[in-house]
């Protein structure tokens, strides 16, 4: 899409300049392909920029190339003119588009305003189509859907299996890496997730709604979480207390996905299992003692995995819906 956007701008800025028989109108071709961003915002901001770093350049040429008979040290003297100035206000993307429009004036005698009122009509002319035609995004919500979706899958099998895990007391290292390859899973989906809802922003001028950002930010602090709960089931799981009803409550909360809010009630269920845990016998060993630290600290970041997406789901998924 970006090539046939690019090949279009370049063809009906030619034919505008063109058809307004202004000089040097093969000009506004060149412009309007530089004009041809990533995103609307970036297309916006490069098009502002662009407009005022030509001015500042064509000023600086209406002055030296006057000055200045011999017109390659003109130039070079024009170029490292600017090129300071535009590190200086941080505007170096432009050089090309101002070079463009400014070379013509070296063969000009005189310059004249009519010249460059000009070089300004092709530098609009070039600017205003690229606008118009990057303002035509593609679609990403269906790019970012696709990712939800993956990510929600790779959650479910996370929960299930480190829940399979729990209960079977299973600890062989074939298990273990297929829960790390699904956690990988889990991290990339996010990460594809959050890149497009990024580019999806950028074509937003008017658009301000944060929930796939927030969703994605959301499940990336859920999985650091899960992360840390692997690596407790990597370590210490044969020792763990009551890792029966812990294994038992992770595939419920993998069957209750398509429930309205399932997350309170399963708080609840943990922290009944942590009080379990904490009415049971002072430990009498150092062993006994970290085997229940063990199962405390694995619900612990179960609990505030859970309300983490509770949260979630009463801020930022409620006011999604309101709006």
């Amino acid at each position: 899409m970006r090539t046939i956007k690019t090949a279009l701008t370049a063809g009906i800025a030619m034919a505008i300049a063109g058809s307004l028989h202004l000089d040097y109108w093969t000009l506004a071709g060149i412009i309007s392909m530089l004009m041809i961003a990533t995103t609307t915002r970036a297309t916006i901001r490069l098009a502002l920029f662009q407009t005022v770093a030509t001015l500042i350049g064509l000023a600086l040429a209406w002055g030296l190339f006057t000055w200045i008979p011999y017109a390659p040290a003109a130039f070079a003297i024009w170029l490292l003119l600017y090129i300071a100035l535009a590190n200086l206000v941080d505007l170096q993307d432009t050089m090309i588009g101002s070079a463009v429009l400014v070379l013509p004036l070296l063969v000009v005698k005189p310059i004249t305003m009519a010249i460059l009122l000009n070089q300004l009509s092709v530098l609009l002319i070039a600017v205003l189509t690229g606008l118009v035609f990057n303002l035509f995004m593609p679609n990403l919500t269906d790019q970012i859907s696709f990712h939800v979706e993956g990510v929600e899958k790779e959650m479910q099998t996370v929960l299930r299996l480190q829940g399979t895990l729990l209960m079977s007391g299973e600890t062989s290292t074939e298990a273990q890496h297929t829960l790390w390859e699904h956690l990988s899973g889990l991290k990339q989906a996010i990460n594809e997730g959050t890149a497009w809802t990024a580019r999806h922003q950028a074509n937003q001028l008017f658009d301000d709604n944060e929930y796939y950002a927030a969703y994605f930010e959301m499940r990336n602090n859920q999985y650091e979480l899960l992360r840390q709960m692997q690596l407790i089931l990597d370590s210490r799981l044969a020792e763990m207390p009551q890792r029966q009803q812990m294994g038992r409550l992770l595939v419920n909360m993998t069957k209750a996905t398509g429930k309205h809010n399932p997350i309170p009630p399963q708080l609840a269920a943990i922290e009944r299992l942590q009080a379990d845990l904490a009415a049971m016998n002072l430990p009498e060993t150092r062993q006994q003692f970290s085997q229940q630290a063990t199962a405390m600290s694995y619900l612990v970041f179960l609990r505030q995995m859970l309300r983490l997406a509770d949260t979630f789901d009463k801020v930022v998924a409620s006011q999604n819906k309101s709006s």
